[in-house]
Formats: C-alpha cells, structure tokens, sequence
C-alpha cells in the first residue's frame, strides 16, 4: 500500500504546477499545465492518470483539473521545501532568481520537509543576525566567494 504513494519528481512537479494555478484561482487545464512545465500535452495527460490513480487529482477528460485533498497536501510540502531552498539559494549563496529556482526545482525532490524547514530557519537567522547586522553586502559576497 505504501507503494501506491510512492512519487516521481516529475509526479511532484505535476502537483506544484497543478497547486500554483489553483492558488491563482485559474481552472487547470491540460494545455496549461503542459506550457508551465514545456511538455507536450500527452505527457500532462499520462502524468494526470496516473496521478489519478493515486487518488491525488480529480481528472476527467474535458473537466478542469484538481487536487485531492491529499494531493493538495502532498503539493504544498513540495512547494514549501522549493521555497525554502530557492530563498537560501538566492539570499545566501546570492544566485539569480532563476538560477536559484532551477536548482530548487531539482533539490526539492531529494531533501525531507524537516531539512526544507532547517534551510529557511538558518536562511532567517544569517540574513537577520550576520549579513543584515554585522556585514555589509559586499564582505558577504567575499565570504561566499572566497576560496
């Protein structure tokens, strides 16, 4: 049985694209989720049934598409560990936006929620008791650059 739940990235992928549209109130469509993750629509329709079968998306063909509640779940712990890691990414070790959310979008899959908690908390507590208090933006920059 826990098998069955046993996720992909890219079946986690499907779920945070998936959850992003709902929480921008749009009606999820297949054509929608293909251009958010550039593949082609029958990939998104192979991904939502199988999804489906793991009870984590409500998915009928010509139906706007949803998450269970448990995909819902499943969904928001993903996209929270992405957060988590593109902030320290982006803040702490100063990548772009982009580069910081493209290598987030690959470390999300690998770390446990707890590890996503612990970046975020050690993200807070450099940016408000070292790099915001004791050194200026440029010494950060030499810290993390030095070798």
């Amino acid at each position: 049985m826990k098998d069955k739940l046993l996720l992909t990235p890219s079946m986690e992928d499907y779920l945070e694209s998936i959850l992003n549209m709902e929480l921008n109130n749009n009606n999820v469509k297949i054509k929608d989720i293909a251009k958010d993750m550039n593949v082609q629509m029958p990939s998104v329709i192979g991904a939502l049934k199988n999804l489906r079968g793991k009870e984590l998306v409500v998915y009928e063909k010509n139906s706007n598409i949803q998450l269970t509640q448990k995909g819902k779940t499943i969904a928001i712990t993903v996209k929270e560990r992405h957060e988590a890691i593109a902030l320290f990414l982006q803040n702490i070790f100063l990548f772009s936006e982009q580069e910081a959310q493209k290598m987030a979008c690959q470390i999300e899959h690998v770390i446990k929620p707890e590890t996503a908690k612990q970046f975020r908390n050690l993200t807070t507590y450099l940016n408000t008791n070292i790099i915001e208090k004791t050194e200026t933006k440029e010494n950060w920059i030499k810290i993390i650059n030095s070798h």
